[in-house]
């Protein structure tokens, strides 16, 4: 399920108010996490481009 961005927004922030300062940071953390997981699995090649980079390998040697 993906919510809207601004639904999403008004959630994190619903959440974050209910948070001690060791728990928002903690939450905060594991969004930056996230954040970063994301952008290396989208600069990651696709299944596509995996098979060819293995064909020309194995056509290589």
């Amino acid at each position: 399920m993906r919510l809207p961005t601004k639904s999403l927004i008004a959630k994190i922030e619903s959440l974050s108010a209910q948070l001690s300062p060791e728990q928002l940071k903690d939450f905060l953390d594991v969004l930056d996490s996230m954040a970063v997981m994301v952008e290396d699995a989208k600069a990651m090649p696709t299944t596509s481009e995996t098979s060819e980079l293995n064909a020309v390998k194995l056509a290589m040697h």
